[in-house]
């Protein structure tokens, strides 16, 4: 398991910072649905995403802190995991009246709980699930953009579209096989990233 390291929480603490800065708009909360689409090659199917975003997001410049989980099923374990989602962004607004597009980059980490092993798979089956099936944290970067609709003074429809930047899940499997067969894998291979991408309807609360 990869545990966060001290310079993930500094990252999501200054945005968290930025977000509750005196200058910044009225304080917000926004609850959310969503598709999530996994990378292939990160063992996981597709699914539905519930989450929560609170800060200070509908000013030109705003930050919020996002909380998303979602229940994929492992592709070659069957065993449904539990997906957490959780990052620090920074927002630009574009005000054009009760339209407001925006674009924003975070960061934080993506933790996948573990999940059983089909008791039927042979030895080298086992060594390889058991390599993607533990509890794991990665770190993860992303980017997307979205637009406000304002339903009223206080409440805004929100879509998002987000593409996260994840350490390849791949890289852990080869790195386990690497310390057990002694062979090196090269570098090239072992840096591959991830991707995971976010779909996602919501509404806004401003306070």
């Amino acid at each position: 398991m990869r545990s966060i390291q001290l310079h993930q929480v500094l990252a999501v603490l200054a945005i968290a910072i930025l977000a509750c800065a005196p200058n910044a708009s009225h304080a917000d909360v926004s609850a959310f649905v969503g598709s999530v689409t996994f990378d292939e090659e990160a063992d996981l199917e597709n699914s539905l995403g519930v989450g929560l975003r609170w800060g200070k997001s509908s000013g030109v410049f705003g930050g919020e802190t996002s909380l998303m989980v979602a229940r994929p099923e492992r592709t070659s374990a069957g065993e449904s995991v539990t997906a957490i989602f959780y990052e620090g962004r920074i927002l630009v607004n574009i005000p054009v009246g009760e339209v407001m597009p925006f674009i924003g980059v975070g960061f934080g980490a993506i933790t996948t709980t573990s999940a059983d092993i089909p008791g039927d798979s042979d030895a080298a089956a086992t060594e390889a699930l058991a390599a993607i099936s533990d509890l794991q944290t990665n770190s993860a970067f992303s980017y997307g953009a979205g637009v406000r609709y304002a339903l009223s003074d206080r409440m805004d429809a929100r879509f998002d579209v987000r593409q996260y930047q994840v350490l390849s899940v791949q890289s852990l499997v080869q790195s386990r096989i690497e310390e057990e067969t002694g062979i090196e894998i090269p570098a090239s291979v072992k840096e591959k990233t991830v991707q995971h991408s976010e779909l996602s309807v919501g509404v806004v609360i401003r306070f």
